[in-house]
């Protein structure tokens, strides 16, 4: 029995002869989500719709089918992207013939996308072969890493090549070395600590005069020192202790900074940054 999908609240049913021109798989999300809204739009049946012929002896459609279940939709877009006319078939899976193909090509899991209430840290373009580029952006919770995996189809992130790595803050990234040829997974522990002073008035430029002092050959220790920045030396930039004014003045006036480390144990190390 096919059914006239509107806005309206008695929408006409009839039933009819009808022949599946297509067959099209969905993920069992997708499929419930399109079986709950068929007025909205959706991209199967957008890119699908030419596919239907027309003629007076049946009802051309396309059958939409649970890639997971037995049951599928007949859908006669009549040129729309959404679903106009629509007949709910239980087991439709059984009516399928040999000769017939079905598209598969939409069961690839959608693009996932990151948690954007969080401050971006650090960026990466992870390359699989045979898929499209994806750029990985971090610090990120478990959940999104694991989509990401699922969309580039690899088990551990060290079956992707990591390009393109580039920090928020510039003059942090121009610091950091990598000799350690880190994980994502390490990358992703030092963004989340580089989030927890991101806030905090003056830490970023202090930590900035530890790099260039410390000059450490891996991210992990770049971490290291993150992690105990309060720990490692009172700091002293260009003769600044309210670090907001420091910065203040020198986006003003000048581009090259004098730090001065006064280490625990009375020792003075000067040094220049570059701005």
């Amino acid at each position: 029995m096919f059914k006239q999908n509107s806005d309206g609240n008695s929408p006409s049913t009839r039933g009819e002869l009808c022949a599946a021109d297509k067959v099209i798989e969905l993920p069992s999300p997708r499929f419930k989500q399109f079986s709950r809204a068929l007025l909205a739009d959706y991209d199967f049946i957008a890119e699908n719709k030419t596919a239907i012929r027309r003629d007076d002896d049946a009802r051309h459609c396309l059958l939409i089918l649970d890639a997971d279940g037995q049951d599928g939709f007949l859908v006669d877009p009549q040129g729309y992207n959404y679903a106009r006319y629509s007949a709910f078939v239980p087991n439709a899976r059984s009516l399928l013939t040999p000769d017939m193909g079905i598209d598969r090509s939409y069961l690839s899991p959608a693009e996932p996308w990151r948690d954007e209430s969080r401050d971006e840290m650090l960026r990466m373009t992870l390359r699989v072969n045979g898929k499209p580029d994806y750029t990985l952006v971090l610090p990120a919770d478990e959940e999104y890493l694991d989509a990401v995996k699922a969309y580039l189809d690899i088990d551990v992130f060290t079956d992707a090549m990591l390009c393109d790595i580039r920090f928020k803050v510039p003059y942090i990234g121009e610091l950091i070395r990598d000799s350690d040829c880190p994980a994502v997974e390490d990358y992703n522990d030092f963004a989340e600590d580089l989030e927890d002073i991101w806030q905090q008035d003056g830490l970023l430029l202090t930590y900035a005069a530890v790099l260039e002092t410390e000059k450490p050959e891996t991210l992990h220790r770049a971490c290291e020192l993150l992690r105990n920045l309060d720990n490692e030396a009172i700091y002293e930039l260009g003769g600044y202790m309210d670090f907001e004014k420091y910065g203040q003045d020198c986006t003003e006036n000048d581009t090259r900074v004098c730090c001065k480390k006064r280490c625990l144990d009375g020792t003075h190390h000067a040094l220049i940054i570059q701005k």
